[in-house]
């Protein structure tokens, strides 16, 4: 019998976590599941409300709850997960996510079981929102095909809470490159391109899961010091693949640090401003490339 482990992080999100945890538990399956739940020292009761709801898991459900006693990081906490798990495949959902059908880890383990050459399948997700005009939407059209590395990198089409994945893709060269960066702002679009190494990649239009949409989430509004690690990201992202995906990083880099170099001038902050020059400078080819556009 197969075993799956599923990756639950969490932080502050006592509000959350148990819906998280039931969307987990009524998952119908007919292989082992390992649930790694790693709280990184949270400030609220999320400990607790998961040490209560653990205490009526499923038979079929393994449990390791990791509870870190100083807080490490999203992407720390992330990586120090993946290396307690034992499954031939893994699956996510941050805390503050869930799983919405209870069909969702057998139908993409039969995929992968009965699919040698895939690597990794994902699904389409629901946006969960206070926003009445985001919420119930789609987060990415998602459809029945293979995707490529690129396709993921160039659109932000993969979420978390749909990844299912061998987790061989772990030992592949872009990964372990990957652990060698703890300091990265984002993991998650790295590692699944990085299956695209061990197999291809398949999309489906179901709707499995729902990604909660709130002021707190790591990537919304502008924030230029972000920015920055986010460039780092890229170009360990240009370096590993090179190729249409190396141009594309660095056309990113360069846009990104352009428009945040501009707005920080206005704004006088010139010390981060001079900091988003030296990546434009970087990328010299994409800078020629604009000025030329702009003024031809």
């Amino acid at each position: 019998m197969s075993k799956a482990s599923i990756i639950v992080l969490t932080y502050n999100q006592e509000n959350f976590i148990e819906k998280n945890l039931h969307g987990i538990f009524m998952q119908k399956v007919n292989f082992t599941v390992e649930l790694i739940i790693s709280d990184d020292c949270s400030k609220d009761s999320t400990p607790f409300i998961i040490e209560e709801y653990i205490k009526n898991k499923p038979p079929h459900l393994e449990i390791k709850l990791i509870k870190h006693q100083k807080n490490v990081g999203a992407t720390p906490n992330f990586y120090h997960a993946l290396q307690q798990c034992t499954g031939k495949y893994l699956a996510f959902c941050e805390g503050d996510d869930y799983w919405t059908d209870e069909n969702k880890l057998q139908l993409q383990h039969d995929f992968l079981e009965n699919n040698k050459e895939y690597s990794m399948c994902f699904h389409q997700v629901k946006n969960v929102s206070p926003d009445p005009l985001i919420n119930e939407t789609i987060f990415a059209k998602v459809e029945d095909r293979d995707y490529s590395a690129i396709e993921i990198y160039q659109h932000w089409i993969v979420h978390t809470t749909s990844v299912f994945m061998r987790a061989e893709v772990l030992q592949n060269t872009a990964v372990q490159k990957l652990f060698k960066h703890p300091e990265l702002l984002y993991f998650d679009t790295f590692l699944y391109m990085a299956c695209s190494l061990n197999g291809k990649i398949r999309g489906s239009h179901f709707t499995m899961s729902s990604y909660l949409r709130h002021e707190e989430g790591i990537s919304n509004g502008i924030n230029y010091k972000r920015d920055l690690r986010h460039n780092y990201l890229d170009e360990i992202i240009a370096e590993t693949y090179l190729g249409k995906i190396k141009e594309f990083a660095d056309w990113q880099i360069f846009s990104r640090s352009r428009i945040a170099f501009s707005n920080l001038l206005k704004q006088g902050k010139l010390s981060l401003a001079f900091q988003h020059l030296k990546w434009i400078l970087k990328k010299e080819k994409n800078l020629r490339i604009y000025l030329k556009k702009k003024y031809a």
